[in-house]
């Protein structure tokens, strides 16, 4: 069978827009998340991330207790509890029961946990796991219920690896940062 000259670039065309032309999922991972090493290490840059824009100078000197509240669940309780109360011992402060606290840091989660997702193409394919840490954090004084301070911090980290032809390359890690881009983490157990 011969093929005519006139259909011959119809067919290098018709590759080339399969090659070009993929699909994109983001799958929600329901409620027992964080159970990969990939996705812990994304949502934990993600809440450093977050907190390197908490400012808890106001807990100083001060008895302190952190209370959470909002989206906590089992998965992220422990580290978003330990994130905050880290931070606020890092400003100088000492951490107690509620009762004995000159102020109370309350923290509302209003998301912490991750995502997965990917696209896929004839020749490549990419996956991703994507993080978010969203916190609202509201200071008050103990004694009267004063606010002394409300602070919004937010962080996003993301690991992609991509594969060509079926060959996986090497996943990495990013953080975006105040500028809205996405820097490269070289080592997510190092961030902080």
């Amino acid at each position: 069978m011969k093929i005519s000259r006139y259909y011959a670039p119809c067919g290098y065309l018709l590759v080339l827009l399969s090659t070009a032309v993929g699909c994109s999922t983001t799958q929600k991972t329901g409620g027992v998340g964080l159970v990969s090493v990939v996705a812990q290490n994304v949502v934990r840059v993600a809440g450093i991330r977050a907190m390197q824009d908490a400012d808890f100078a106001a807990t100083k000197g001060k008895f302190s207790h952190v209370k959470l509240t909002g989206f906590v669940d089992e998965q992220n309780r422990g580290f978003i509890d330990n994130l905050v109360r880290t931070k606020v011992e890092d400003a100088g402060a000492r951490l107690v029961s509620e009762d004995k606290a000159q102020v109370l840091v309350q923290v509302t989660v209003n998301s912490a946990g991750n995502d997965s997702g990917g696209s896929s193409r004839v020749v490549a394919s990419s996956k991703r796991t994507e993080g978010i840490v969203d916190l609202d954090l509201i200071l008050r004084d103990s004694r009267d219920g004063t606010k002394v301070s409300t602070q919004h911090v937010r962080g996003e980290a993301k690991y992609e690896q991509s594969s060509v032809m079926g060959f996986q390359g090497t996943g990495k890690y990013f953080v975006k940062e105040r500028t809205g881009e996405f820097v490269e983490v070289p080592n997510p157990t190092n961030y902080r």
